[in-house]
């Protein structure tokens, strides 16, 4: 067992050890208590990787790595002040190819058997094919971004950068996508930042479940001539003054909802129908198959219909439906809330 104290003068200390007391201010996720979630500094542009048909340019940036070769070994610092450059494979003369930047960090006095002390930025590149993928990432190594190389004469290659970004302890992590979110190993009061969401919203983990901050959208139609045969309520509108992170809810089609994350769903449809009009409300399934909710109702003049507590998974879309006893225009608020 090895406690390191950072740092009274004249303690010797290893640059491992080093890297292990710095664990402290690193944000979690990563799994490994004295590791780190590896990633670029957070205001790193796309742009920072480049790449043509001959030459992939790596301009000044920073990333904390953690190479993860050994249980302790820590993470890693890592900078360029200069533009890093190297070739790109020719162009395949019938089938495109996805290409790897990336850095590996080779650290021998870590027992990481690399047999060197460096982390140079390196190229790989994948195989030419008809659905092409990339090659698989190197151990040791943080992937900058992934190049995308056309046929030959198809054009200039495209690049994405990892989105990955490095953020101290306590700080907000930001993700990309839902599975990057599910990658991160949960504690109470990790709180992540979905880029992927429109609104980019908050999510917050108790230890084994991720809560979202308040979601909820409230959608409009206007009046709208319904028959006797029934129909949805027309094109919806986002309400967005007084609608709540409402991103992941959208409505793809008219009189439909669609919601971007699985959980559990609050509906209210609301409708204003003239005075002597009766019928019934449902809530359906996209295909109008399965019936979620049904409500009969007299003569009136405005009707609702509730739904407390629907579970639907990622992706899943809701159909409305207004069946009125006679032809009338009908006026319609829609509201969802993700209450789980």
């Amino acid at each position: 067992m090895t406690i390191t104290f950072l740092a009274p003068d004249g303690v010797a200390i290893t640059a491992q050890q080093f890297r292990q007391a710095q664990a402290a201010t690193h944000g979690g996720g990563s799994g490994r208590r004295l590791g780190v979630r590896s990633g670029f500094r957070v205001d790193t542009p796309s742009n920072v990787l480049t790449a043509t048909s001959t030459t992939w340019t790596l301009t000044p940036c920073a990333a904390e790595i953690d190479p993860g070769a050994t249980t302790h070994q820590g993470g890693y610092g890592w900078s360029s002040d200069a533009n890093v450059t190297g070739s790109v494979t020719a162009a395949d003369a019938t089938y495109a190819r996805k290409d790897i930047v990336y850095i590996q960090v080779n650290d021998s006095s870590a027992g990481d058997g690399s047999g060197a002390l460096s982390a140079p930025v390196l190229y790989l590149a994948g195989v030419a094919a008809a659905t092409p993928v990339a090659p698989t990432l190197p151990a040791r190594s943080f992937l900058v971004g992934t190049i995308s190389v056309p046929v030959a004469g198809g054009g200039s290659p495209t690049v994405v950068l990892n989105p990955a970004r490095y953020v101290a302890a306590g700080a907000i992590q930001p993700v990309w996508s839902l599975a990057e979110r599910d990658a991160l190993v949960q504690y109470s009061s990790l709180t992540v930042r979905r880029m992927d969401v429109a609104g980019f919203p908050l999510e917050v983990s108790d230890g084994t479940a991720w809560k979202a901050t308040p979601i909820s959208a409230i959608y409009t139609a206007p009046a709208l001539n319904i028959s006797t045969a029934g129909g949805g309520p027309g094109p919806l509108t986002l309400d967005a003054a007084n609608s709540q992170n409402p991103g992941t809810i959208t409505s793809p089609a008219s009189g439909q909802i669609q919601v971007a994350d699985s959980g559990v769903y609050a509906f209210n449809m609301h409708c204003q129908f003239a005075p002597n009009v009766s019928g019934y409300l449902a809530v359906k399934n996209q295909a109008g198959t399965g019936t979620y909710a049904l409500t009969n109702f007299p003569a009136g003049g405005e009707q609702s219909i509730g739904l407390p507590n629907l579970y639907l998974a990622a992706g899943a879309v809701v159909s409305f439906v207004i069946a009125p006893s006679a032809l009338t225009a009908t006026t319609t608020t829609i509201r969802i809330t993700k209450i789980a």
